[in-house]
C-alpha cells in the first residue's frame, strides 16, 4: 500500500514536469493558471488531470477537440512515478534519485528546446551542493561548461552542467565510460534518422547513465 502511495506522489510530480516543460519556455506561471488544452485552450476538468490515467483513457487525445496529447506528458508521469518507488525502496541512493529527476527534466527540454533553462538546473545543483560534499572534478565540469558559452566547443554548455551534476554519483572513469556510450547512441540514432540536425544530448547522456546504473556498473565517487 505504501509503494502504491508513493507511486501515486510520484506520478503527481511528474505531470508537475510536464507543467514546467510547457510553460517555462512560453514565461508562464507555474503556479497560477489552470490547465488547459493547447489546440482548444479548453479548461481541463478534474478528470483529465489524473496522472497516467487521464491520457491513457481518453486514448492520448483531447476529449474537447480531438487533437493528439503528445506521449511526453505521460512518460514523465509514469518515469517520475517509478523513480519514487525504486528511492523508496532504497535502490537508489539520494544522489541518484536527485540526478535522474533532474535527468528527466532537462532531457525532456533539450529534446523540445534544444536547450535547458539554467534556473531549473541551479536549483538541482544548488541542493547537490548543499546536501553532498564538493571535490575538484566538479570545478573541471564548469569550467568546460563557460567556454562552451564563450566559444564553439561543438557541445553545449548545458552538457557540461549535467556532468558537474553528475559528479556528485559517478567517478571520473564512470563518467568517461558513460560519455563513449551516450556517443555511441547518439551515432547510432543519427545513422537510423539520417537526421542532420542538431542532436538533444542530454536525453542520450541520461539513458547511458541509467545503463550503468542498472547494470550496477557505477562505482561510488
Amino acid at each position: 500500500m505504501d509503494i502504491l502511495f508513493i507511486f501515486l506522489i510520484g506520478s503527481i510530480f511528474g505531470s508537475f514536469f510536464g507543467l514546467i516543460v510547457d510553460r517555462i519556455p512560453l514565461r508562464k506561471s507555474i503556479i497560477f493558471g489552470r490547465s488547459h488544452c493547447d489546440s482548444c485552450q479548453q479548461l481541463l476538468a478534474y478528470r483529465d488531470l489524473i496522472p497516467i490515467f487521464s491520457q491513457i483513457s481518453s486514448g492520448s487525445h483531447c476529449r474537447y477537440c480531438k487533437s493528439k496529447i503528445p506521449y511526453l506528458y505521460v512518460f514523465l508521469e509514469f518515469s517520475s512515478a517509478l523513480i519514487f518507488v525504486l528511492a523508496w525502496v532504497n535502490y537508489l541512493k539520494p544522489s541518484q534519485f536527485l540526478l535522474i529527476i533532474l535527468s528527466l527534466i532537462l532531457s525532456a527540454f533539450d529534446y523540445r528546446q534544444h536547450s535547458f533553462p539554467f534556473v531549473i538546473w541551479f536549483i538541482f545543483a544548488l541542493s547537490f551542493i548543499l546536501i553532498f560534499p564538493l571535490s575538484p572534478l566538479f570545478y573541471f565540469w564548469l569550467i568546460l561548461a563557460v567556454l562552451a558559452e564563450k566559444f564553439n566547443l561543438r557541445v553545449g554548455s548545458g552538457d557540461f552542467l549535467w556532468f558537474f551534476t553528475a559528479s556528485f554519483s559517478l567517478t571520473f572513469l564512470n563518467e568517461m565510460l558513460l560519455l563513449q556510450i551516450a556517443c555511441s547512441l547518439g551515432i547510432i540514432y543519427y545513422l537510423i534518422t539520417k537526421k542532420r540536425v542538431e542532436i538533444a544530448f542530454i536525453p542520450f547522456l541520461t539513458i547511458a547513465y541509467l545503463m550503468l546504473l542498472f547494470g550496477h556498473q557505477i562505482l561510488s565517487p
